[in-house]
């Protein structure tokens, strides 16, 4: 006869392994929160990205936190300017930003990674938008072809090496009063992430000097750079 003692045992067993099997859907369900996808510099290789699984990198829950709308807005572009989105990625920016600059402006979709540039191509066919072209750039170089108003990274910033001698180097692809605009996720906020600092003393070494920084974003410090010298 089953005393009561163990009979709780037993529960308690079932709960626990019942506790392990929901954690495990969780994860090979994707519930948990995934960063954005971002390649520059250092490929998170993404499976499927061709049959357009990429698309979970855009669910509507980062809008949430990115509110890429404001983002674009404080960026003040003008019609017929020239961007680089540089780490592109799957192009979560890169057709808000060929809105703002309009169908005389050109938006550059700069990645390292061949599969995500070429969603991005396939997506700019679907949604007409004849001013975005994709650039496959290499990791100390983004390749522009050429010069832009701005270079604009998100989410990729923390994957770069030696990023003092890139965006000094990088200074070469800016119009006169060019603009650098970073963001990326500040410590605590996800594993990977720049401290604001370190993004300070990389654009002082580089030759730039802080121009605006933006607090709106909960997830990611926002900080805009330009040239000391101009």
């Amino acid at each position: 006869m089953m005393t009561t003692r163990n009979h709780s045992f037993i529960q308690a067993g079932f709960f626990r392994f019942g506790t392990f099997l929901l954690l495990c859907a969780l994860v090979f369900a994707g519930c948990f929160d995934k960063p954005p996808a971002h390649s520059f510099g250092h490929k998170h290789k993404q499976t499927g990205v061709q049959e357009g699984q990429h698309l979970r990198y855009q669910k509507p829950d980062r809008y949430t936190w990115q509110f890429p709308e404001r983002v674009v807005k404080a960026l003040d572009l003008k019609p017929g300017m020239a961007v680089a989105d540089v780490g592109s990625g799957t192009g979560y920016f890169t057709f808000r930003l060929a809105d703002a600059v309009g169908p005389s402006g050109k938006v550059y979709a700069v990645d390292i990674d061949e599969e995500m540039n070429s969603s991005v191509d396939k997506q700019a066919i679907a949604k007409q938008a004849d001013n975005v072209q994709t650039v496959l750039a290499v990791e100390h170089d983004p390749l522009i072809p050429r010069k832009v108003d701005l270079v604009f990274s998100v989410n990729a910033y923390h994957h770069l090496k030696d990023r003092a001698v890139y965006f000094r180097n990088a200074a070469r692809y800016l119009k006169p009063g060019g603009r650098v605009a970073i963001i990326d996720f500040r410590e605590g906020a996800f594993k990977h992430f720049t401290k604001r600092k370190t993004v300070l003393d990389d654009f002082k070494a580089a030759g730039y000097t802080l121009d605006k920084q933006h607090g709106f974003l909960p997830r990611q410090n926002f900080l805009v750079f330009i040239r000391e010298t101009q």
